[in-house]
């Protein structure tokens, strides 16, 4: 998790029993820093949000704004159902553990056991999948127009990820893998002998009593459910999400829920309602690092497992056509955020980081644009080390921008105290340090807005 992993959660939430609540008493202005947030990230007209701050199985703060339906002018509620996308994997994983602890299945088992026409298959385990180390590749051998727009099967999909050569030899590297994922939903299938929504439904959700969250297939009429929507952040212009058939991301992306569902999902999944205590150490455990692997995004099994003011913090974040999800869970206070848009370029992640920094007390700072110099941008252009890889500043049209590798330039904003703030990024940002001379000589990075940062010298 970050750096230093996550070492111990379940003793941490044995602590939770005895912490004293004033050591976990929640600031009195989390309400008005909250909703300030929701009021930044919206507007009541466009698209819509729903966020939530929860202490323990109390509601600190939650808030709707904007719009569930521009178009027939229907408000958002914190009641709305939307797409989770990714955030389904927590629950597609959760019930791969809860059959390892029913005794019906191995974390170690290949893969080749339930699918035995898989190509590869004996090399690759269950837990590889959960763990996106497999090497399944999410790139079609024969791209279908339209694909995503039809009903598919289990069957058909295995099918299809069987065509595709592996990204690379089982265990090796981490690359995130939305057809692992549907992998695992037919191991579930193979297993239970239901289709893998119905097993997820009969082994997570109903047993946690989760009233609103349900696989998205087209044909039931969902209740409250909200319409989604893409808004182009250069121009703020709204179009409809892009439709997709949610039988495609299946167990990788397929289920709708609520901000309170996912209150109650994470919680109880956390504190042990759910699975084995080792069950649960093992889910938010992050691996030996492998390459490919962010160190600032560690993954455990079907969770990532980030850091937050230093703080600990389990959860998924999910984008699909028209919606963007975050669920976090921070265990060493007890506390749960939930971010969901029907906007598909809403940053949930960062949301969720800004709700979870409001909680504890120690919210992250808005950068503002602050007037700067054609030569003191100038004194910032150059190439800085990364790792194994450059990062370029550069200035174009009078405004600073980074580029990595080859990608294209990102522009960023620089503030009043000379942070270099990605932009729509705003939360990570680049620090730079002079020298005796005043000249930049390296850039401190703060990815997601936290240290220790990591240093970039400059090069030649």
């Amino acid at each position: 998790m970050g750096r230093g992993g996550m070492r111990s959660i379940t003793g941490i939430l044995v602590l939770l029993a005895w912490l004293p609540m004033a050591a976990r008493a929640a600031p009195a202005d989390i309400p008005t820093q909250a909703q300030v947030l929701l009021e930044r990230s919206t507007t009541p007209e466009g698209t819509g949000a729903v966020m939530l701050i929860a202490r323990g199985d109390q509601v600190v703060w939650q808030g709707a704004r904007g719009q569930a339906q521009i178009e027939l002018g229907v408000p958002m509620t914190p009641d709305k159902v939307m797409s989770v996308a990714s955030v389904t994997k927590m629950l597609t994983a959760a019930t791969v553990l809860k059959l390892r602890d029913d005794g019906k299945l191995s974390l170690d088992d290949p893969l080749a056991k339930y699918l035995p026409a898989f190509p590869g298959g004996e090399a690759i385990t269950l837990r590889q999948l959960l763990h996106h180390s497999a090497g399944v590749s999410d790139r079609a051998v024969k791209p279908v127009p339209g694909l995503l727009r039809q009903e598919q099967d289990t069957a058909t999909q295995v099918a299809q990820i069987a065509e595709r050569p592996a990204n690379f030899p089982p265990g090796t590297r981490f690359a995130y893998s939305n057809a692992g994922y549907i992998l695992l939903g037919a191991v579930i299938e193979a297993v239970t002998g239901q289709p893998w929504h119905e097993a997820v439904k009969a082994q997570v959700i109903t047993p946690l009593g989760l009233t609103h969250t349900l696989f998205g297939a087209d044909a039931p009429l969902v209740p409250g459910r909200a319409a989604g929507y893409s808004r182009d952040p250069a121009t703020g212009v709204v179009r409809n999400g892009e439709y997709i058939n949610l039988t495609g991301p299946a167990a990788a992306g397929g289920f709708l829920s609520t901000a309170d569902d996912l209150r109650l999902w994470i919680r109880a999944l956390a504190t042990g309602r759910l699975l084995k205590p080792e069950s649960v150490r093992e889910m938010f455990s992050a691996g030996p690092p492998l390459p490919g692997e962010s160190p600032e995004n560690r993954y455990g099994l079907g969770v990532y497992l980030w850091s937050v003011r230093g703080e600990p913090m389990i959860g998924h974040t999910g984008q699909i056509n028209g919606f963007t999800a975050v669920v976090g869970y921070l265990p060493a206070r007890d506390l749960t955020v939930v971010a969901l848009f029907n906007d598909y370029s809403a940053d949930a992640r960062n949301q969720g980081r800004r709700l979870a920094a409001i909680a504890l007390g120690q919210p992250y700072e808005e950068p503002v644009a602050a007037p700067v110099s054609a030569q003191a941008l100038a004194a910032l252009a150059g190439r800085y080390q990364d790792g194994s890889g450059v990062r370029t500043l550069l200035v174009q049209d009078g405004a600073l921008f980074v580029q990595r590798g080859e990608r294209p330039p990102y522009p960023l904003t620089v503030t009043a105290s000379g942070r270099l703030h990605f932009k729509p990024d705003e939360l990570s940002y680049f620090l730079p340090v002079r020298g005796p001379s005043g000249a930049v000589t390296r850039l401190d990075y703060y990815p997601g807005g936290d240290g220790p940062p990591r240093p970039m010298p400059r090069l030649p």
